[in-house]
């Protein structure tokens, strides 16, 4: 009986709690205009910066921060990103335009 006991506690615990991988998934799930616009960032910058000296990786964490300047250099100048093959599509740009406006009433 005891057996029988100790392994619905153990199942039960198991099934309630979400593991980590679910609950990075929740997290995101909880901003996910701020989601789709690492994606694009992620996609059309992080493979360049990474390679270059003294540039900025892009991540859910700083994003935030860098948004004015990446406004400024997509948008503004339209400097980045760099390469004919690594145009933002309209539908990437309106994420980002999005995530940025989003900041501003926050």
């Amino acid at each position: 009986m005891k057996s029988v006991i100790w392994i619905v506690l153990v199942i039960t615990n198991f099934i309630s709690q979400p593991s980590i991988n679910e609950q990075q998934v929740l997290d995101l799930q909880t901003n996910t205009t701020k989601q789709s616009a690492y994606l694009v960032l992620h996609t059309k910058c992080n493979f360049c910066h990474s390679v270059k000296k003294n540039r900025t990786i892009f991540s859910l964490q700083n994003m935030d921060g860098l948004a004015k300047a990446i406004e400024y250099q997509v948008f503004i100048k339209k400097k980045m990103p760099k390469g004919r093959k690594n145009n933002l599509s309209s539908l990437e740009e309106k994420k980002l335009l999005k995530w940025i406006s989003s900041l501003d009433k926050t």
